[in-house]
């Protein structure tokens, strides 16, 4: 049980750094490994995606994914199921379903 554990905590990328990056390269990191991350509006302490992200990365600020969006273009906003934060590196997969919407009557 106790491997269980450990696999499900470590897959969910709630086992801390394990190759000690942190700050905006982990948060970057943190996006690609899921493959996006929902943007949610409701706020009450905080929006939760922000809360997604400093679960996995204590030192997780908001405006480092504010950065990775817009300075460092790392991650764009896209509807993958639901709105989100997608890495740049998937963006090729999503100009199809792009075009088709601008190309929609």
């Amino acid at each position: 049980m106790e491997t269980a554990r450990r696999i499900a905590v470590r897959t969910h990328g709630l086992a801390g750094a394990e190759d000690g990056v942190t700050g905006k390269e982990a948060a970057a990191r943190t996006v690609e490994r899921f493959g996006y991350t929902q943007i949610d509006t409701i706020a009450v302490i905080q929006r939760a995606h922000h809360h997604t992200l400093w679960a996995r990365q204590p030192d997780y600020q908001p405006e480092m994914l504010d950065e990775l969006l817009a300075q460092d273009r790392r991650v764009f906003e896209y509807w993958a199921h639901a709105a989100a934060y997608v890495p740049m590196a998937d963006y090729r997969y999503y100009l199809p379903k792009m075009r088709a919407e601008t190309e929609r009557p």
